[in-house]
């Protein structure tokens, strides 16, 4: 089992000390036909099925705020999460309690960032947490900690990462990027095709369920694992176009 397969494992909260120990013959004759298809063949071209999910009314939209580039032409710093057709930051689905969480980082003088965490109403912090962010620029990957809160099912989060530059308007014109997150189960086809599917078909199963964090995490996994691989670019920038993402689909991954 490659590491990627063990992080799957223990976002359905699953065991696989043994590979069979997965799933038992009998629960992976009932993969639903919908997904056996589906299974087999690796498949190049990923397209994410948003479940739609639209943000509380006290959401910004994703919108960004401030400016600390090194130059003026640079692109703005930018969450990746699912937009929809206005392109309106939706809810982004995961299965971890501690996901990963994914930004565009221009190139900037800043060197730190901040993440936050509230709840649905932005009454109360969950986590926060000052990280470092590297040195090039690219698509930036922060993973909640284990000294983090558990996620809880069924529950929506706001999240914030706010970049640490020296402005004019102090830290309030620091650059900022908002999003939202809600950990769900696992849909039983979904469970069921993953027991029986091989890692190739991992992002595409997940991207069919609506699980973004996972799709996106597992796509970065494998960008990192064959950075010259041109089906992995190839499946990155294929689930970014999907989502509205096509100014950073051509991105490097910056760490």
């Amino acid at each position: 089992m490659n590491q990627m397969c063990c992080y799957i494992i223990t976002t359905l909260s699953l065991t696989l000390s043994v590979p069979m120990a997965f799933a038992s013959a009998s629960v992976q004759a009932q993969a639903t036909s919908g997904f056996s298809q589906r299974v087999a063949p690796y498949q190049v071209s990923i397209k994410f099925n948003a479940p739609r999910k639209k943000a509380p009314p006290v959401t910004a939209g994703g919108a960004t705020r401030g400016f600390c580039a090194v130059n003026e032409n640079a692109k703005s710093i930018a969450s990746l999460t699912p937009k929809d057709k206005e392109g309106t930051d939706e809810v982004a689905l995961t299965l971890s309690n501690r996901p990963s969480f994914f930004f565009y980082l221009p190139s900037s003088p800043a060197r730190t960032a901040e993440f936050l965490l509230l709840t649905d109403d932005d009454s109360t912090i969950v986590y926060q947490q000052t990280f470092t962010l590297p040195e090039r620029a690219g698509v930036v990957e922060y993973q909640l900690p284990p000294d983090a809160p558990s996620l809880e099912v069924g529950k929506q989060y706001h999240w914030f990462i706010t970049l640490g530059c020296d402005t004019a308007m102090g830290a309030s014109g620091n650059p900022t990027v908002e999003g939202w997150i809600e950990r769900t189960e696992a849909p039983s086809a979904l469970v069921k095709a993953l027991q029986k599917a091989d890692s190739g078909t991992y992002a595409t199963l997940y991207a069919e369920s609506g699980i973004w964090h996972e799709t996106l995490a597992f796509l970065a996994n494998e960008r990192r694992k064959a950075p010259t691989s041109t089906r992995s670019l190839a499946d990155w920038r294929d689930l970014l176009k999907s989502v509205g993402l096509e100014r950073i689909a051509n991105e490097p991954l910056a760490n």
